[in-house]
């Protein structure tokens, strides 16, 4: 019974590995990366943008250009992200020192 119960969950899950999301739009890419670039601005305001997002979003409008509008949305979303997390990092280490 739990060869088949193992069976069937492997196939169940081959099949949902096989089948695919739609595509992401152009719209879907620039939506993306405008929010990314908003929360780049909103980090850099508070002089903790992380080195490497700026070119993320730049990576993302040259995938967007070719037309690589899912690769352009994960790239956005992860500066989207990187963007997120440095303002919460720059809150946690506004007081940060030495505590004797």
């Amino acid at each position: 019974m739990k060869k088949i119960a193992i069976l069937a969950m492997t196939a169940a899950l081959s099949l949902a590995a096989c089948a695919t999301g739609p595509s992401m739009t152009q719209q879907d890419a620039n939506s993306a990366i405008s929010a990314a670039k908003s929360e780049l601005n909103k980090a850099a305001s508070i002089n903790y943008a992380w080195r490497d997002t700026g070119k993320m979003i730049k990576a993302a409008e040259k995938a967007a250009k070719k037309g690589e509008y899912d690769k352009a949305v994960s790239l956005a979303n992860e500066a989207r992200k990187q963007s997120e997390i440095a303002q919460v990092q720059q809150s946690e280490e506004q007081g940060a020192g030495p505590r004797f």
